[in-house]
């Protein structure tokens, strides 16, 4: 029998987003930096198919060893790269989302029971944006050159299979066999920056290209929790719960904070976050440094094998910060829990606890730093017929030691110089079915390209608005832009060319 919860309630959500006082300060703080976050982003997607395809400026990015000495391209503000990549790896809308029945027809739930089977030990979301803001490349003898300017931004949120426990239903059954509820690894991270690369490249030998880029970081907003541990015991008849919490989160943004009596935090104020967005944003001191480093090895005729990592670097967070840390052993006995006696089934958990709670939350303002998400990429790509290459490729993430590996196949085809398009296939997310497309016109003066990782294909649609929502997609993303490019003619890029040198390269 499913366990489901309606999702239409308001108070639910406050129910779910409040489990204990100082938490709900951490995730009003979250929510303010969700906000500022989509403000800056309009918009990244995962790489893999851009990586795939063989003629647009924006792979110099992913591996600064691709390049074609004889263009010359120039990113204009926003429009030559805009990016957007949502994520789950846990469940897609189908696998918990159903429509009630009768008098609940309008409302949708959640099928608890169903999204226990789903998730797995530990699961992630996580929405990228990247902004190019002004860009350029061009070759001058025997090295290429390039310059860019970008915002980026990244939130990965963790959050274990034990979550979705979090029901008075299974606390008392849990009561009767003892069995802990583990929230350990529960936290996340969001990072809001510009950076500013510059990069070298160049054939060393015949045949073998390398190429690296260095950035300037400049860290606009952050937060990020640092450790979280949670275990939640029940026991017996009455029913009785002890929660042993401990974790420390960190914030780079501008906030005022109220103490008591006893020095700890019991309120924190957002109002004039906002008032002062260059000098708490932009000209901060919140300064770092990352570097990216390829090859492209050209093994013979037909056959290219690349590899690169980007972001390797750090930022120094100094402006606005905020650490917090909270550690303690909670008790509720029976009078805190007669709720859950009275309305089994109502997830009133949280509600009941939250009041509860005798909060430890302590505060610093010591400076402190956070890796850059590293981006490794590597794979093989092969002429199959003219015009035509088949490649395979890998992207492994690594936010924070959390691992977050891809694999696609693609088939990339310039049927003619002035278009070029790929079609992929990529395992990720604890999916098998993603199907990815890009497509780019023009090689000369304009070029305009359109790519997506995964292509939805089938919607449900929501009977109350106009809304289509992906029906079984762990992952909508897009990438679309427009560049200008100057040199290189038509013989020079055509498909057929012999001198691999000069012709536009193809990599996976």
């Amino acid at each position: 029998m499913s366990y489901i919860v309606d999702i239409s309630s308001v108070n639910a959500f406050k129910q779910i987003a409040a489990p204990v006082k100082h938490a709900r300060m951490l995730v009003s703080l979250l929510f303010v930096f969700l906000l500022l976050f989509f403000n800056n982003s309009s918009l990244v997607a995962q790489d893999n198919t851009l990586y795939l395809m063989p003629d647009i400026p924006q792979t110099n990015q992913l591996n600064p060893a691709i390049f074609k000495l004889c263009r010359v391209y120039v990113e204009l503000p926003v429009i030559s790269s805009v990016k957007v990549n949502i994520r789950n790896t846990g469940f897609g809308y189908h696998d918990v989302i159903q429509r009630g029945t009768g008098i609940q027809s309008n409302t949708y739930l959640v099928d608890v029971t169903s999204l226990a089977r789903k998730l797995k030990r530990i699961n992630y979301s996580q929405i990228e944006t990247d902004i190019d803001l002004l860009g350029f490349g061009f070759g001058y003898k025997e090295w290429y050159f390039t310059f860019g300017i970008s915002n980026h931004s990244d939130l990965l949120l963790s959050y274990p299979h034990d979550a979705v426990l979090l029901s008075d239903e299974y606390f008392q059954t849990a009561a009767k066999r003892g069995t802990p509820v583990n929230l350990s690894h529960s936290g996340g991270e969001i990072t809001v920056w510009n950076s500013i690369g510059v990069s070298a490249a160049r054939e060393i030998k015949e045949g073998f290209k390398v190429g690296v880029r260095l950035k300037y970081l400049q860290g606009m907003a952050n937060a990020v929790s640092r450790g979280s541990e949670m275990i939640v015991n029940t026991a017996g008849s009455p029913l009785s719960l002890q929660a042993i919490m401990k974790y420390r989160i960190n914030s780079s943004f501008p906030i005022n904070i109220g103490y008591s009596a006893n020095g700890q935090v019991k309120s924190v104020n957002f109002d004039n976050s906002f008032n002062n967005i260059v000098g708490d944003y932009i000209f901060n001191g919140n300064r770092g440094t990352s570097i990216d480093a390829g090859f492209v090895y050209d093994k013979d005729e037909i056959t290219e094998i690349s590899g690169s990592i980007t972001d390797l670097g750090f930022i120094r967070w100094k402006k606005n910060t905020n650490n917090f840390s909270a550690t303690g052993n909670y008790f509720f006995n029976a009078t805190d829990l007669a709720i859950f006696q009275i309305r089994p089934g109502a997830i009133d958990l949280v509600k009941a606890l939250r009041d509860s709670i005798s909060s430890s939350l302590g505060q610093s303002t010591k400076p402190y730093y956070t890796l850059t998400p590293i981006k490794i990429f590597g794979g093989i790509t092969r002429l199959v017929l003219p015009g035509l290459r088949a490649g395979a490729m890998t992207r492994i993430e690594i936010y924070d030691l959390h691992v977050m590996p891809s694999l696609s196949l693609s088939l990339n085809y310039t049927p003619v110089p002035i278009v070029a398009a790929s079609l992929s296939y990529t395992l990720m997310n604890n999916k098998f079915n993603q199907v990815g497309a890009g497509i780019a016109f023009g090689n000369h003066v304009a070029q305009l390209y359109v790519i997506t990782d995964n292509i939805p294909l089938r919607f449900t649609k929501d009977t109350n608005s106009p809304l289509f929502w992906p029906y079984n997609a762990r992952m909508l993303s897009l990438r679309f832009g427009l560049n200008l490019l100057f040199g290189c003619n038509q013989k020079e890029n055509n498909f057929h060319a012999k001198n691999r040198k000069d012709s536009c390269p193809a990599y996976w």
